[in-house]
């Protein structure tokens, strides 16, 4: 009897381990049929979400890139890792340890400090940013994962074999290719498919080291979650789980087939030139008869500018534009830093323009070329970031306000930001993951500047941001609409467009405009100090300030438009929208961020105290 129960129990433990595996994979894979664009309702079937995919020439040139980077860097790591593994483990010489624990760095350091030291020694010795740096990334710490796979198939080698061998007169390269590496073959192709797999996955270390036109599959899809995860990625992870599977199901066979080394070898590269193909294919399939003739690289807030936009502009000028994106000025930053000669255009907030060009890394425009920038309005220009706009071209503005669902808040439980603080919000709200914008609206509850230095009001900054923390669900910059449209929070505290757009998902969704006053941020065009086309970054800029076109973009992300000839042709109810243009008595009162110099120090510090 006793035996009975702990099958049963073993049984239903098995049963709500793979469930926790799996049921999210298989809700993943049904709602990328799901004929709403939202994930958290069914609504019908549809297949309308693959042929959008297979449409999206962004994917499929970022699903070629992967697939070409992991093809390569595995290759080269499995080639580099193996023959270290064998040297490491038949050969003993001084310093063997310290090598061996060199070897294993990658697998212990955080993903962040590879990516930022690479960063780093790519800038030092001039390697452009792009395929060439990814996939030197890549081999780097796959190399590692493929030596210490490869090393547990070498434990317990008989090196006798191999004697054996050489006595027969096999020389030593026959023996390798015919004695050991047919025995540690099993290893090699784990720790090629283990780097593969980690190669298609990575975002961290990719994220630093991908320039213009070399942006992979994951930093797509990262930069696409500032608007959602709409089924398009849904049915794009399907398919990625159906070749994952193949893979897997490849590997099985090959492990219970008896085929000696050289075919297997055979097989192994000839899945890995496949795969190269397929991405290769399906971009050749996708991309345009015509090949431009000049190249622009512009780098921008994920999601903030329609691939609409972008076609028209290189239909007009024979211009192909690499779109690269970032989710933080402080990102943004970090690679001008590093290259920003591999940019021609960037997005740069307010105070971040003031930073840029404090320390030489963007150039004066030639306004003789930018003929539309008298349909900017005034009030966005010559502001005190950029006297005279020598450095920037307003892009779009930004007020950051509370968003409510009113079937779960009363109206008027929220009228400032001092009321996120009451207890009733415990477990429930979603901010924006930016320290100077939650600390700055701490600073604006306590009757301060966004701005303010005195480390004695900062340090009171610091309490009272202790005290919110026990109401803040999660920080979210990306989307934080979608925990208010699911119900997941009942409020949430983001960018003006982040509210409009979880209206017209949800009806419930109520604006606050605090009475604290607002936080504003202009969004500005900026060029590299080392750009390579200046001229064509120019037309660029003019282009989008063509009323049309700024009116188009207006249509797809609905942020504040500072083109005041545009909003004839603005959908009205956009314009009539409080989240996105706040009536202007509330924007006079507004606050935009300055540059703090040193004193940003004490900001990441009761940001990284306070968060932990």
């Amino acid at each position: 009897m006793k035996g009975k129960k702990m099958k049963a129990l073993s049984a239903a433990y098995l049963m709500f381990i793979f469930m926790c595996l799996y049921i999210p994979i298989m809700v993943l894979i049904a709602f990328s049929f799901n004929e709403s664009k939202l994930n958290v309702v069914w609504t019908g079937f549809t297949l309308k979400w693959y042929v959008s995919l297979i449409q999206n020439q962004g994917i499929l040139e970022a699903l070629k890139n992967s697939f070409v980077i992991a093809s390569l860097s595995t290759m080269l790591s499995v080639i580099i890792g193996t023959l270290a593994a064998i040297g490491m483990y038949r050969y003993k010489f001084r310093g063997k340890a310290v090598l061996d624990a060199v070897l294993y760095l990658p697998l212990v350091i955080p993903e962040i400090v590879m990516g930022i030291s690479l960063l780093a020694f790519f800038s030092l010795v001039n390697i452009p940013l792009g395929r060439l740096s990814l996939i030197i990334s890549h081999v780097t710490f796959s190399t590692a994962y493929v030596v210490a796979v490869v090393k547990t198939r070498l434990d317990g080698f008989d090196r006798r074999i191999e004697e054996a061998a050489m006595d027969l007169g096999a020389t030593p390269l026959q023996t390798f290719f015919r004695v050991t590496l047919p025995i540690i073959m099993p290893g090699v192709i784990a720790g090629g498919l283990l780097a593969f797999t980690l190669s298609l996955d990575d975002v961290i270390i990719s994220f630093f080291v991908a320039g213009p036109g070399s942006v992979t599959l994951p930093l797509k899809v990262f930069s696409m979650v500032k608007f959602g995860v709409t089924p398009e990625i849904n049915a794009l992870s399907t398919l990625l789980i159906i070749f994952t599977l193949v893979l897997i199901t490849v590997a099985g066979l090959m492990k219970t087939i008896n085929i000696n080394s050289k075919r297997l070898l055979a097989v192994a590269l000839a899945i890995l030139v496949a795969v190269g193909s397929i991405g290769g294919g399906i971009f050749a399939f996708a991309k345009k008869s015509s090949e431009p003739q000049q190249v622009l690289n512009v780098f921008n807030w994920s999601e903030y500018l329609p691939p609409s936009v972008i076609e028209k502009f290189e239909q007009t000028y024979n211009i192909k534009v690499n779109y690269s994106t970032f989710s933080s000025n402080e990102e943004m930053l970090a690679k001008l830093m590093a290259g920003g000669g591999n940019y021609d255009v960037a997005v740069a907030s307010d105070f971040m323009v003031e930073i840029l060009a404090k320390q030489n890394l963007i150039q004066e425009m030639d306004k003789s070329r930018l003929t539309n920038l008298g349909n900017i309005d005034p009030q966005f220009m010559n502001l005190a970031f950029d006297p005279g706009n020598k450095y920037s071209v307003p892009y779009m503005w930004l007020a950051g306000i509370v968003a409510y669902d009113s079937s779960k808040v009363p109206e008027g439980a929220i009228t400032s930001y001092a009321d996120l603080w009451k207890p009733e919000f415990s477990n429930s709200l979603t901010v924006l993951d930016d320290e100077r914008v939650i600390i700055g609206i701490t600073l604006k509850k306590m009757g301060y500047s966004l701005n303010e230095t005195d480390p004695a009001v900062l340090a009171k900054a610091k309490e009272e941001l202790a005290k919110l923390q026990p109401n803040i669900r999660s920080y979210d910059s990306d989307s934080p609409k979608t925990s208010l449209i699911s119900g997941e929070s009942k409020a949430i505290f983001a960018w003006g467009a982040e509210a409009s757009l979880a209206r017209r998902d949800n009806p419930n969704v109520r604006y606050v405009i605090p009475k604290e006053g607002l936080f504003l941020q202009q969004d500005n065009f900026v060029i590299p100090k080392d750009a390579k086309n200046k001229e064509a970054a120019e037309l660029f800029i003019n282009f989008i300030m063509d009323p049309e076109i700024s009116a188009e973009i207006s249509h797809y992300f609905p942020y504040g438009n500072p083109n005041k000839a545009a909003k004839t042709y603005i959908d009205p109810e956009i314009l009539m929208d409080e989240a996105v243009y706040p009536p202007d008595a509330e924007v006079k009162k507004g606050e935009y961020l300055k540059d703090i110099g040193e004193s940003i120090l004490e900001f990441d510090r009761i940001w990284s105290e306070v968060k932990q």
